[in-house]
């Protein structure tokens, strides 16, 4: 009985609302029970002003006096009212006051349980960066945690997020900028024409198809259009965090990325969360490839992979455009919607050689 009506009571505060009537209370734990025949058996009102009082005098609640009684045995009164206990802040106000010159303590001040010790450690540490950010150099996530954090993987494998324990950049409202450091990801394997100033660039979700490129563009060959500078192999949906290096390898700014996949909703998801994961880059899907890929298609190939999302068909069609002609539009809407799928290893070696 005391359990529901503490649960009751956290859902109220939840709603940021304090006052309650008794009935409201008293029905909602009748029906939490399922009828009042199961209510009774749990000790009915009796058991109800038993618990209702021992939160009272455990100062959680509070009767509201102005309020009428309920005229039952025993008494109690018709409306209530949550005990809302005093926010104790935990961090020395001066420190705070000398630290807000570069750090936002909103969050802390309304969630003073974060207010530990090692919490603030962590702060003065930030803080103390910040006044250095333009004298430091830029370092991976991995790097500044442990400076920072005494832990490499403070950042990467702990959810960072403001109800997270380990959401201590969103808690003082910074980024990774702000902190002078990326998230590198693992290193992508990637076919190098031979030059620095990389203009053309087309990611391939599978190994094989990838191969078959490299040897094309070896030829010195456009594949559908491309004279690509740089073949990444995008080891499926790795390259959605290994993307990023590839400012490591060029000027992303001067890029044209063009993307390459499966026809299903993994290989479609794959494009889609690159486009949104990195919207300033100019990212494309390879549109003559796709167009090939549908016509070569001439028999079923099941789909085993996760549940499909029509989102990410939605996309890729709004992106194929009217690229896509009328009938292989059709084409691939059927195969989408019988559960099949086209591999993109459809397109190999032999095939460049006879379209190109």
């Amino acid at each position: 009985m005391e359990r529901k009506i503490r649960k009751y009571l956290e859902d109220l505060v939840k709603k940021n609302r304090k006052r309650f009537y008794l009935v409201d209370l008293e029905n909602y734990i009748r029906d939490s029970f399922g009828g009042s025949s199961k209510y009774l058996e749990k000790g009915g009102y009796i058991a109800f002003s038993k618990a209702m009082n021992k939160l009272k005098d455990e100062n959680l609640v509070k009767e509201i006096k102005a309020s009428a009684y309920n005229g039952l045995n025993p008494p109690l009164r018709l409306r209530w009212e949550i005990v809302v206990k005093e926010k104790k802040q935990n961090w020395d106000k001066s420190k705070l006051l000398k630290f807000s010159d570069l750090l936002d303590f909103t969050y802390y001040l309304n969630n003073p349980n974060f207010q530990t010790d090692k919490e603030w450690e962590y702060v003065e540490n930030i803080y103390n960066f910040l006044k250095d950010r333009d004298k430091r150099e830029w370092a991976s996530v991995e790097e500044r945690s442990l400076e920072l954090f005494y832990d490499e993987k403070y950042l990467i494998a702990r959810k960072d997020s403001p109800k997270g324990k380990y959401g201590i950049l969103k808690r003082l409202k910074l980024s990774y900028d702000d902190l002078k450091m990326k998230n590198y990801g693992e290193m992508f394997i990637y076919w190098n024409r031979g030059t620095r100033d990389i203009r053309k660039v087309i990611i391939l979700e599978n190994h094989s198809t990838f191969f078959s490129y490299k040897k094309m563009a070896e030829k010195n060959k456009e594949i559908f259009g491309i004279a690509p500078d740089i073949l990444i192999y995008g080891e499926g949906n790795k390259i959605e965090n290994s993307f990023a290096f590839i400012e490591e390898i060029g000027d992303i700014s001067n890029m044209e990325v063009y993307y390459f996949g499966d026809i299903d909703s993994e290989g479609f998801g794959i494009y889609t969360r690159l486009k949104e994961r990195y919207p300033n880059a100019y990212i494309k899907l390879q549109k003559q490839a796709y167009v090939h890929l549908i016509s070569l298609c001439n028999r079923n190939y099941p789909w085993k992979g996760k549940v499909k999302n029509q989102v990410y068909l939605d996309f890729f069609l709004k992106e194929m455009g009217d690229f896509l002609a009328s009938d292989l539009r059709d084409k691939l809407i059927n195969i989408w919607e019988k559960d099949f799928r086209i591999p993109q290893e459809l397109i190999n070696y032999e095939y460049l050689l006879k379209v190109i």
